[in-house]
């Protein structure tokens, strides 16, 4: 496998944005997130039970 291969992201993710409405407000929970995740790369999204992963 070439060096140039390991450089594309397999999964990639830009200015993600995430709001949820909370009554007649929005609250923002995720704002300009980034992730590049490559070839033999593991990610995991970890957090407490119901705290909306």
């Amino acid at each position: 496998m070439t060096d140039e291969l390991n450089k594309t992201p397999v999964i990639q993710l830009k200015n993600i944005k995430k709001t949820f409405r909370v009554g007649i407000l929005d609250l923002p929970v995720l704002k300009g997130i980034d992730l590049s995740i490559y070839k033999g790369e593991m990610a995991a999204i970890t957090g407490t039970s119901g705290g909306g992963k």
